[in-house]
């Protein structure tokens, strides 16, 4: 079996959320270590204050005649600013760091509980029901890390400026998810990305309804993942939705909103943070989409289009050591890009996987049909069917040596070891079965020879689809071999071939782990069909075809050689002119 990409399980899932949880509780509570940044009456201050959102009892009216009134405020002190004892506002987050510095064993323990929680739902989930690159634990690292990296950014946002929590692009990591893989597990990972960032103001209530109303919002509006502009789009539009949710939250809490009078704030503005950091998230995650695909384990475009260059060394050494593989290859590719954009997967991924996933051909080329001249005699007749299945077999594994050697990229790798799954070489299975006299596989030997080889030696040694796009590529590796058969080139015919192919595919099991549905193989059975049929449609033949139709055979076949003549014998007649004007015509 091949060294494939490794897959999360269940103690990887535990010691990755216990891990992040430490980094998630450092980071939310290092600057309660700092002396130099602890709050002091009458010094300027060296980080932001911040008092999150919630009820409070303060004291008006002049002395003598103070009366408590019931509030809900938040409090905001920016860095470098002196605090006024006389102020109640300073005086109250004075108070307020005070009681926090230095953090209790107790507190610490319950933010490590709560980060360990989320860390190991979203884990487990992404384990147990994500599709199936979310279950490699390349993809579990990457996520964690891209959450710890934003909350990261958060926290800077809110120690050293004194710009409303709004603005805190929460919402980016959720993008990059849903690019990379689907909704769902994004529509996770912004759930755990709201907490963690609420969590860094006391789970302010309002922070996180904004940030998990904005996330949710920007990942339903991704309807076209490749273009920067919807991405900016998404994100404002979530902005304005945030907006509203935030306005609408604001009446419940204090009773009334003033939106002229937010507005006039300008930065310091609510609203425009609103707005503001949900563009913001759309932006980010536009111009920093190639590092943090990378962090998760994909391929940036850039790179992929890279890849397609003919002019290459593999595709180079492909085309001129194996070139009927290749000429498969290239129409492969066609198929596949087209199928893949049908169901919405990675059309330029699958393109890139169809040009490589055969360069182990190129060791041993004459062992594959397609690369054999006409009448050439083939290596296997003087070969036992297990060594002719070994050597066929060779390919996978050496074509995803060559590619990991070449420095391609994991997921292009992944075609050369899964378009063929586990598959049984069946015509050297079946040739073994014959050569040795068993039947359906039962072993009776005579004595003298050794045990018979069963199935286990004639599969591939690679591992099922596990993507949408490996399972197109196996699919279309066999579809495009079959089209050449398939006469005459009718839709009908196309569709009835596909379907068997599916059929096989899906009774072998070889579609069991790659997250295609039922309404995806009927989109990919006609989408196949039909540029199928574009593929070989019938051309007008040209009029030198039509008048050579017409021609006698002789006419437009080598003729037989002409005895030689005695110089003693007078030559033959030339023929009678009418019988020349019949054969120009």
């Amino acid at each position: 079996m091949l060294r494939t990409r490794v897959r999360a399980g269940p103690v990887a899932s535990l010691v990755l959320s216990v891990v992040f949880a430490v980094l998630f509780t450092g980071l939310s509570c290092f600057d309660l270590f700092i002396d130099s940044w602890s709050p002091q009456l009458g010094q300027a201050t060296r980080v932001a204050l911040r008092i999150p959102h919630g009820s409070r009892i303060v004291v008006r009216g002049e002395e003598g005649d103070s009366r408590m009134v019931y509030q809900t405020r938040r409090v905001t002190i920016p860095p470098f600013i002196v605090l006024d004892e006389t102020k109640d506002d300073h005086r109250e987050a004075f108070a307020y760091e005070s009681l926090r510095r230095p953090p209790k064993p107790i507190r610490l323990a319950g933010y490590l509980v709560i980060y360990g929680t989320l860390s190991f739902m979203l884990s487990s989930y992404m384990r147990r029901l994500g599709q199936s690159r979310v279950r490699l634990l390349r993809t579990h690292i990457g996520v964690f890390s891209l959450i710890f990296l934003m909350t990261a950014v958060a926290k800077g946002l809110l120690l050293f400026t004194q710009l409303p929590e709004y603005w805190v692009p929460v919402g980016t990591v959720s993008i990059w998810v849903a690019m990379g893989f689907d909704r769902r597990t994004a529509m996770l990972v912004n759930l755990m990305m709201a907490f963690v960032a609420a969590s860094l103001l006391r789970f302010d209530l309002l922070f996180l309804t904004v940030v998990l109303v904005r996330g949710m919002m920007i990942t339903l509006l991704l309807f076209n993942r490749r273009k920067p502009r919807q991405l900016m789009l998404a994100g404002t539009i979530a902005g304005v939705a945030t907006a509203v949710s935030y306005i609408a939250m604001d009446v419940v809490f204090e009773g009334t909103f003033h939106p002229i009078a937010d507005l006039s704030l300008l930065l310091d503005s609510r609203l425009l943070a609103c707005v503001g950091g949900g563009a913001l998230c759309g932006l980010i995650s536009s111009v920093l989409r190639d590092p943090a695909e990378r962090l998760l384990g994909q391929v940036p475009r850039d790179k992929l289009l890279d890849l397609t260059d003919i002019e290459s060394p593999l595709l180079k050494k492909l085309s001129e050591e194996a070139p009927g593989t290749w000429e498969h290859s290239r129409a492969m590719a066609n198929l596949a890009e087209a199928a893949a954009a049908a169901i919405g997967a990675d059309p330029l991924l699958t393109r890139v996987g169809a040009y490589y996933h055969d360069v182990g051909k190129t060791i041993q080329p004459k062992y594959f049909v397609e690369n054999q001249s006409p009448g050439e005699p083939s290596p296997h007749e003087g070969l036992e069917p297990e060594v002719s299945a070994d050597a066929i077999m060779a390919h996978v594994v050496l074509g995803t040596r060559m590619l990991r050697e070449a420095g391609i990229p994991e997921p292009v790798v992944e075609f050369a070891y899964t378009h063929h799954g586990t598959q049984l070489v069946e015509y050297f299975w079946n040739k073994y079965l014959e050569q040795n006299g068993l039947k359906d596989g039962a072993a009776t030997p005579a004595s003298d020879k050794p045990a018979p080889r069963t199935e286990d030696h004639f599969r591939y040694p690679g591992m099922k689809p596990q993507t949408k796009e490996t399972a197109i590529l196996m699919l279309v590796d066999s579809v495009e071999a079959a089209s050449r058969t398939v006469s005459p080139p009718e839709y009908d015919k196309f569709e009835e071939m596909i379907r068997r192919v599916v059929f096989y595919k899906l009774a072998s099991g070889q579609l069991d782990d790659c997250g295609l549905r039922m309404d995806d193989l009927r989109t990919l059975i006609q989408r196949l069909a039909t540029t199928l049929v574009n593929v070989y449609h019938a051309r007008i033949k040209y009029p030198w075809q039509r008048q050579q139709e017409h021609l006698p055979a002789q006419s437009y076949t080598t003729p037989p050689p002409q005895p030689v003549v005695p110089l003693a014998v007078s030559p033959p007649a030339p023929p009678a002119e009418d019988t020349i004007a019949k054969r120009g015509n």
